[in-house]
């Protein structure tokens, strides 16, 4: 993904975009079919050209025990009943089409199969607040716990496969993570201290980023391509960071007012502004969307996720995780 993402003034309200009328935000018109009443896993909106409100997924059937291909074992009592999300944190897709959730109401990671349409727990992973999920290109997901626990690589099945250790000194817990699909890298983020590390793949060796590549008060990251993505709070903004040539920062979108959540992938960057209460979306340098909150159904996004031309959104207090199909 070309890293120079925003023409000057693009990720600004007043900007000059023709897609957004006359600097007036663009406010995707949509409802929660059902949702006062929970009669519904499924939600649509108005039509939208770029973003248009799709499945909403608020738990799954529990798979008793799954098999090493992550299908359900007949003999070990296949699929049970069915299970509610109470407060999704975190969500990651994989290249497989699993849908991973961390919900830190039921202290547990999903792995969520929408061809069963059941979901199996990862069982023995501290789940918190704090919690976050980066996919990896075969299938597998990262998990960071800040201070809590160290970063770890899960199967499919959920089984522990690799634990992360840089051992480049400083004391660091990692807030934030992401992978790097060409070259199997992990970065992590330590938000309190400012430090954003590169992790060979086999998860011991790697270096620490130039401070100065990362915003003050850095709030929530995403990776697209060969390029980080850092909201901070104190420049509220969003600043792109190459990490195959130059290993430059370069501020692409500003009036950020409190990131929570960040996703990229596929071309596609998108922001969940809790003090603004909207989400924001750009494709390749544009900035298409900017939709409310309430608009889309969301109450308050905490972790987001893009695959397939399709944003997910964990929803906390919404006690779902919606997804939503870009549209370019």
């Amino acid at each position: 993904m070309d890293t120079r993402l925003l023409d000057q003034g693009a990720g600004k309200r007043g900007t000059s975009n023709p897609i957004v009328n006359d600097g007036r935000r663009t406010l995707l018109k949509g409802f929660l079919a059902g949702a006062a009443l929970g009669l519904s896993p499924l939600a649509f909106a108005e039509k939208s050209r770029h973003l248009v409100t799709g499945q909403s997924y608020i738990g799954g059937r529990i798979i008793q025990r799954a098999n090493e291909a992550g299908f359900p074992d007949p003999a070990m009592g296949g699929i049970g009943a069915m299970t509610m999300f109470i407060s999704p944190v975190s969500v990651a897709v994989t290249p497989m089409r699993d849908i991973f959730i961390a919900d830190a109401g039921l202290q547990a990671i999903f792995r969520y199969d929408p061809m069963l349409d059941a979901m199996n727990i990862v069982r023995g992973l501290r789940v918190t607040q704090q919690t976050r999920l980066a996919a990896a290109p075969d299938g597998s997901v990262v998990v960071v716990n800040g201070m809590s626990a160290p970063m770890v690589r899960i199967s499919r099945t959920g089984r522990v496969i690799q634990t992360i250790d840089a051992q480049l000194g400083g004391g660091v817990f990692y807030d934030e993570v992401a992978v790097d699909a060409a070259s199997g890298r992990y970065y992590g983020l330590d938000r309190v201290q400012r430090r954003l590390e590169e992790i060979m793949p086999h998860g011991r060796g790697g270096i620490v980023m130039p401070q100065g590549v990362v915003p003050e008060q850095p709030a929530a990251m995403a990776m697209d391509g060969t390029t980080v993505y850092i909201a901070g709070r104190a420049c509220q903004c969003i600043a792109a960071i190459d990490t195959f040539g130059s290993r430059n920062m370069e501020v692409i979108a500003e009036d950020i007012g409190q990131a929570a959540a960040l996703a990229a992938g596929d071309g596609w960057l998108a922001v969940a502004d809790v003090r603004e209460r909207e989400v924001r979306v750009w494709r390749q340098g544009a900035l298409l969307a900017e939709a409310d909150f309430a608009s889309l159904g969301l109450v308050d996004p905490r972790g987001m996720a893009i695959a397939q031309q399709t944003l997910y959104v964990a929803d906390g207090a919404g006690r779902r995780v919606a997804s939503f199909r870009l549209r370019a």
